[in-house]
């Protein structure tokens, strides 16, 4: 079983990089009526539903690797959460680039496409990490 160890310990540093990573993002994708300008707090707090569903995400990676064999059920809702999170990414992505950015936004914009882009991509091989240590603990460990 502790040759799994440094997959779990991956997954949770991952996810901690990836929620860091989503505030960064989303400080950076509201531009010029979101947060930074609007201190009001009415245009960031869709953002912050966000973030906050998506910070559970570490905990639930801080869990599987303190203790896999009391929390092994729970990464079947682990992998579906991710799933959702990327396809709610990807619509936000779609629906928040309806218009072509100007030259003075280009920054911003290849820095909100790619930082996109990479969690996408991190959040399958997560999903991934987490499918092999599904099938990893059916094999090693009992079922209760």
């Amino acid at each position: 079983m502790e040759v799994l160890r440094p997959l779990r310990a991956a997954l949770f540093i991952y996810e901690c990089l990836r929620i860091l990573l989503l505030v960064v993002l989303l400080f950076i994708a509201p531009g010029e009526s979101g947060f930074p300008e609007d201190s009001a707090g009415g245009a960031f707090f869709p953002y912050l539903v966000y973030l906050s569903a998506n910070a559970l995400f570490p905990l639930m990676a801080l869990f599987v690797l303190l203790r896999p064999e009391e929390y092994r059920n729970y990464l079947t809702l682990y992998m579906a959460g991710k799933i959702i999170a990327a396809v709610s990414f990807y619509a936000w992505g779609y629906f928040s680039s309806r218009e072509f950015p100007g030259m003075d936004n280009i920054v911003r914009s290849l820095t909100l496409l790619g930082g996109s882009v990479f969690i996408s991509l991190a959040d399958i091989l997560s999903v991934g990490g987490a499918w092999m240590l599904k099938n990893k603990y059916r094999q090693v460990l009992p079922t209760t």
